[in-house]
């Protein structure tokens, strides 16, 4: 009985292990909102298409991402909440991770819509927010996120 309890606390453990490697290996990539597209509009709302480039610079190891949880400006205007969840990048590699939502007409200010419906390249897109990593025995291990696109080419 001992044998069998040690065993399964042994394969536990590496598999926190596990992901807390991982998780680190995460918090290493490379992040860039590449793109913030308008893919539906109406009267009444906008849908739009974020999408969070991520690049896991790691030759060996996955990075795995449980969940994050952020927001979304354009030109330092609120737009929406913006969630992904369970991403696993391979070694070497780049995810474009894909979030769609929908912003209702009145959250816009008259400048931001014209710029939009202008398709203009002046609009800076900020995304901020926490990324979640999986933790040993369920836990979450948060890490504070901060990145932009800018119009005018820069990054």
């Amino acid at each position: 009985m001992k044998k069998i309890i040690l065993g399964l606390l042994s394969i536990c453990l590496l598999g926190a292990c596990a992901s807390v490697d991982e998780a680190k290996h995460f918090a290493n990539c490379k992040y860039v909102l590449r793109n913030v597209e308008l893919t539906d509009y109406n009267l009444t709302s906008l849908g739009f298409t974020v999408v969070i480039a991520i690049t896991n610079q790691s030759r060996k190891q996955a990075a795995s991402l449980k969940r994050f949880e952020g927001k979304l400006t354009v030109n330092d205007e609120y737009m929406a909440d913006v969630t992904l969840k369970d991403i696993r990048i391979e070694p070497n590699s780049t995810n474009n991770a894909k979030a769609k939502f929908t912003v209702p007409m009145t959250t816009f200010s008259n400048k931001v819509l014209g710029l939009i419906s202008m398709n203009s390249a002046t609009l800076d897109y900020h995304l901020t927010g926490t990324m979640y990593f999986a933790g040993p025995l369920g836990t979450e291990i948060p890490m504070p996120v901060d990145i932009g696109r800018f119009g005018n080419g820069r990054n």
